[in-house]
């Protein structure tokens, strides 16, 4: 019983902070409006089932949230995706109740960052030069279909590359807090 209760735990601080991005949208030092949205990213489109994905293996699985919805983390062993010059070589695709909810893709060093970075204006939209002064260690890309959170922890040299779909994330995260409030 202690465990699901942990579960429960860390899937409601996860939800927390993969919403913190939309509830900051209003702010635009804080993100950048999509140009050119896409329904996914590379092959990948939200909501499509994990039956879709043969070559996925599952690697995690984070339980149930409160309204019963089955989180789950997926790896395509050996799959390797280059960006702007940078290799991606840990990419973690996470399901909900079966869809495709999220895309994460880790990376290593600054220069990797800076590459991403240059990868991801190109794609989604350019930063203003006030967002461009305020970025620490995330910048944000919101849209309605998809939204791009781009992240850097200078003491790790590390960085992650997040692509999620608001759409799934919202009803999840509405099941969990008992819904309203959320677009």
């Amino acid at each position: 019983m202690q465990s699901s209760r942990l579960v429960s735990a860390f899937v409601k601080g996860l939800l927390a902070l993969s919403v913190l991005p939309s509830i900051l949208a209003n702010d635009l030092a804080h993100a950048v409006r999509i140009t050119n949205e896409p329904n996914g990213f590379n092959e990948y489109t939200w909501g499509a089932p994990l039956a879709s994905f043969p070559a996925l293996q599952q690697t995690r699985e984070l339980g149930r949230a409160e309204g019963g919805e089955r989180i789950n983390v997926y790896e395509k062993p050996g799959e390797v995706l280059t960006l702007n010059g940078v290799t991606l070589n840990r990419i973690r695709y996470r399901f909900v109740d079966g869809q495709l909810e999220s895309i994460a893709l880790s990376y290593e060093g600054r220069e990797s960052r800076d590459k991403l970075l240059q990868w991801v204006e190109e794609h989604y939209g350019k930063l203003t030069p006030p967002e461009r002064r305020v970025q620490f260690t995330q910048v944000e890309w919101l849209g309605e279909k998809t939204e791009v959170t781009l992240s850097y922890y200078h003491t790790k040299k590390e960085g992650a590359l997040l692509f999620i779909s608001p759409a799934i994330r919202y009803r999840l995260f509405d099941s969990n807090m008992g819904g309203g409030g959320m677009p």
